[in-house]
């Protein structure tokens, strides 16, 4: 008893310590979401060897219009959009500071500023996507909780990132690919809600993409169906491609 008394308290407190740090080092529940995601995706280690890409396939709209679309992403923070639609080409880019665009279709035919509300968002623009190492990007992700989806359950993730913006992603629980992702936006001055869905995931170089993109903008019928054709990893692009023209 003596023994037991003279006994330093930090040695007494040393089961509970071991506890709280065991605690503290398993992962939460959000952290294996995402861990299962990244893992489902290729990997991380696979997804941070990725410098650029480029996606080339066919945009749909409700009323029959077709549209040949290419989408290129470039490590830190590049960003191309280009749709070609009856002879006329709209671009809609980010050089690493500032948007610009040409849109014929809205009769701006040459190269503009783009509208700040309008450009493309740090998690487009981010080639690995927001969730690989979000703590360290300043992003906060939350695990809302779980919703069934037409095709199964979901988890659902809060993604609130670095400078104002907000996306929620869904997770499913059978396969780990974000299938859904809803966004709130500010299109022509007025906020909606694109709701986006992805299908069709097949390997590209060890990594896994949606083939198919399906985009609408909530409680409205028109939907834009993406089908991605080809996918390049890689490839060498010019920084003059995301540059303002002059």
């Amino acid at each position: 008893m003596k023994r037991e008394a003279s006994m330093s308290p930090y040695l007494r407190a040393l089961p509970l310590l071991a506890a709280l740090l065991s605690a503290c080092s398993s992962p939460s529940p959000v952290d294996e979401v995402v861990a299962s995601n990244l893992a489902a995706r290729g990997g991380k280690a696979r997804i941070q060897a990725l410098h650029s890409i480029r996606e080339t396939g066919t945009a749909t709209a409700s009323d029959g219009r077709v549209s040949r679309v290419v989408l290129e992403i470039k490590r830190p923070g590049l960003f191309r959009l280009q749709f070609s639609y009856q002879g006329t080409t709209s671009v809609f880019a980010y050089d690493g500071k500032t948007g610009w665009q040409v849109a014929p279709l809205q009769g701006q035919f040459e190269p503009q500023a783009m509208p700040p509300e309008a450009e493309p968002a740090v998690d487009q623009r981010d080639i690995e996507g927001p969730l690989v190492d979000w703590r360290e990007k300043g992003h906060v992700v939350e695990l809302v909780g779980r919703e069934t989806l037409p095709g199964g359950e979901a988890f659902k993730l809060k993604v609130a990132l670095k400078g104002g913006g907000v996306r929620y992603d869904y997770v499913d629980v059978a396969s780990h690919q974000i299938v859904r992702s809803d966004v709130p936006r500010t299109v022509r001055g007025r906020a909606v809600q694109l709701e986006n869905t992805f299908s069709d995931f097949r390997q590209v170089g060890g990594l896994v993409f949606p083939n198919l993109i399906e985009t609408h903008v909530k409680d409205r019928p028109q939907v834009l169906r993406i089908a991605v054709e080809k996918i390049e990893l890689n490839p060498d692009l010019d920084d003059a491609r995301f540059r303002f023209p002059r």
